[in-house]
């Protein structure tokens, strides 16, 4: 059973339903198909070569992934037709759930008429024009929605002020017909190496945010290593330092290694893997594919 108090949410793929909240282990939201820093993908956007992203969504599946974040913002293209093909492509691909990332509001909207499934919706923050738009379009569709502590004036430094944003995402989703358990708080992480105090705040604002509201938490995990050295190894200690402080689920790279090492280990730590078959299966495939380089 998980420790803290929040909602099981259920998003559901072609085929595949994802559980988030259902246990201490949190739920992996696959983050390559987003072209942000990915020179090569932006060209492939560009050129209207969709077909790679199949690629990518099996790789990051394969590799773990529960959950897909659909992202291809990519200045001077059509987003809604981008967005649309990359929906019919990926899920004909994969069968895991997905979720819906453009800063957009046509785009949103097209793409929740066409997704299949129930998907989550990545993302509003607590700015009252994004708010105004994004949470209507979650109270339509049924999706979950993931809500940034972010609002007009920025990213907050201290604990308070998320929370205190975070509240108001959800006071707004509520007046909308939304229930709690259909949210999401991403608690945002900083760059370590410019905020001495960025990992704090958010670590603080996870249990905040969980024990106070009863809500899911989650995060872009590999922020907080941004422009440091050994990043994989940063990101795979935070995640299960915000995993201790109950975030339920994040937006990683399921294709690293210590990662993926890091939730295989604590899902077997938290008694979520009957006599550790999961890790074993896991450790064996990772000894082939060391071998293999070799």
């Amino acid at each position: 059973m998980p420790r803290a108090k929040v909602p099981v949410i259920e998003l559901k793929g072609t085929e595949r339903t994802v559980k988030i909240g259902a246990t201490n282990t949190p739920v992996i939201v696959g983050e390559r198909i987003n072209p942000t820093n990915r020179k090569a993908l932006i060209e492939k956007l560009k050129a209207g070569e969709f077909e790679v992203l199949a690629g990518e969504a099996k790789k990051q599946v394969e590799a773990g992934a529960d959950i897909l974040d659909i992202n291809v913002g990519v200045p001077g293209i059509d987003e809604k037709h981008a967005m649309l093909e990359a929906l019919r492509i990926v899920q004909d691909a994969v069968d895991v759930p997905l979720w819906i990332d453009t800063s957009d509001p046509a785009v949103l909207a097209e793409a929740l008429k066409t997704v299949k499934g129930r998907p989550g919706i990545n993302s509003t923050t607590g700015e009252e024009k994004r708010m105004d738009v994004v949470i209507p379009l979650a109270a339509e569709y049924d999706a979950a929605l993931v809500g940034l502590v972010i609002d007009d004036a920025g990213i907050p430094a201290t604990t308070e002020k998320r929370v205190e944003i975070a509240g108001r995402i959800i006071e707004r989703a509520e007046k909308a017909g939304m229930d709690r358990k259909n949210l999401i708080i991403d608690c945002v992480a900083l760059a370590c190496g410019t905020s001495d105090s960025g990992a704090m705040a958010t670590l603080d604002t996870i249990r905040t945010v969980t024990e106070k509201y009863g809500v899911n938490t989650t995060l872009g995990l590999s922020n907080a290593s941004f422009g440091l050295p050994a990043r994989p190894k940063l990101n795979a200690t935070f995640m299960l330092m915000c995993a201790g402080e109950g975030m339920s689920c994040f937006i990683g790279n399921p294709n690293d290694a210590d990662m993926m090492f890091a939730l295989k280990a604590s899902k077997l730590f938290w008694g979520e893997d009957k006599f550790a078959m999961g890790y074993l299966t896991y450790y064996r495939k990772w000894q082939a594919e060391l071998a293999a380089k070799q």
